[in-house]
């Protein structure tokens, strides 16, 4: 019995380092992906940006052609403040001239609002770069370490499962089975030991007269609460 005892201990042990390792391996390529997902973000702030830059430039662009517009008018109306024949059309164009003049100036006001901000999203567009290298030569450092990670893991889940085999090589087909079943219908808990007088694995309070069975270790003992195999020492 105390081999049958050995062998389903170091084999949930050795289930519980390959489960480990497993889990771990599974949860690289999603921290790689985070990674990714973290350098596409960036990448989306730095071309928003510039799609902000260029809408600046685009706007300023069209200022610049209306304000040109409006100072060929103003041009146009001063040249005919010499030919006008009376004192009212000298003064409308006075009054025409007066308002290009406000209208101009505040579309001069708006360039160089639109200016300012221009400078500001270009050193906004260069601070983003400048990080975004920085992250992007980070992200490919630790994916780099991830993989390296990933492949001694796979080659040290090879070395347990083969450990695993090796050791099931004598074991009664007819016990591991129920060790399997167990294990797959338990989060991968299918032994466990006695814990302050209660099942390891849900903390049932076990009678005396099983207490003592467990104690003598003559046979396999199924915990009533949960279905596991209980044993009385984790060793």
């Amino acid at each position: 019995m105390r081999a049958t005892k050995e062998l389903l201990l170091k084999l949930q042990k050795l289930d519980d380092e390959i489960d480990a390792m497993r889990n771990e391996e599974e949860s690289i390529p999603v921290t790689k992906q985070e990674l990714e997902e973290g350098l596409e973000s960036l990448k989306q702030k730095v071309q928003e940006a510039k799609d902000n830059s260029i809408e600046f430039a685009k706007k300023r662009k069209e200022l610049e052609v209306e304000l040109d517009s409006m100072n060929e008018k103003k041009n146009k109306f001063k040249t005919q403040l010499f030919q006008v024949k009376s004192n009212r059309e000298y003064e409308a164009l006075q009054h025409e001239i007066a308002a290009l003049d406000e209208k101009g100036s505040g579309i001069e006001d708006q360039i160089l609002g639109i200016l300012d901000q221009a400078e500001a999203a270009t050193a906004v567009i260069k601070q983003a770069e400048t990080r975004l290298e920085e992250d992007i030569a980070k992200a490919r450092a630790e994916q780099a370490k991830l993989d390296e990670s990933l492949k001694k893991l796979r080659s040290d889940i090879a070395i347990k499962l083969d450990e695993r085999t090796r050791l099931l090589v004598d074991a009664d087909e007819a016990l591991i089975k129920r060790y399997e079943r167990i294990r797959e219908s338990k989060d991968g808990l299918a032994v466990t030991s006695v814990e302050n007088g209660a099942c390891g694995g849900c903390f049932r309070h076990i009678p005396p007269q099983e207490m003592q069975n467990l104690k003598r270790d003559e046979r396999i003992i199924i915990c009533e609460g949960c279905g596991r195999i209980i044993i009385w020492k984790w060793e």
